[in-house]
């Protein structure tokens, strides 16, 4: 294109200090307020476009937040409840879940403390993601689906 990366960037021409073409000074206020007014513009035009970019990103986290929580709420578990636990770390024949382990705690942010069939507790929480309600009815599993 034949620009200088000085005027890539700042868009004017580069001054030196020895350059013998010194810019010659304005003498008319008109063509300085001119510049003045049209760079304001600009700044207007560009903040405008900012503060647009900004709410639609707020916007865009508030739609995220609601599918979140319409996620999060719509399955609850309650203690003494079966559920399954799915399997994160699938490998080629492993199975999808885990379980059935019975809830003992609804923790904080939809996290529950789980126990095994042989009462002991699982030191680590799941979240409700992970888990899948099991539908036993009143029977108490003897032993694990998968393990």
């Amino acid at each position: 294109m034949g620009y200088s990366p000085f005027y890539m960037v700042h868009g004017r021409k580069p001054r030196l200090a020895e350059d013998p073409e010194r810019p010659a000074i304005l003498t008319e206020t008109n063509d300085l307020t001119d510049k003045y007014n049209a760079r304001l513009r600009k700044f207007d035009h560009l903040h405008k476009a900012q503060q647009t970019a900004i709410e639609r990103q707020v916007a865009a986290a508030h739609r995220v937040e609601d599918q979140y929580r319409q996620l999060g709420d719509g399955q609850r578990f309650n203690a003494n409840e079966w559920v399954m636990i799915r399997n994160m770390k699938k490998t080629k024949l492993a199975p999808d879940f885990y379980g059935p382990v019975r809830v003992v705690k609804q923790m904080p942010f939809y996290t529950y403390k789980l126990a095994l069939l042989n009462g002991d507790e699982i030191p680590e929480l799941f979240h409700n993601e992970r888990l899948q309600r099991c539908k036993i009815g009143e029977l108490v599993p003897q032993r694990e689906w998968a393990k």
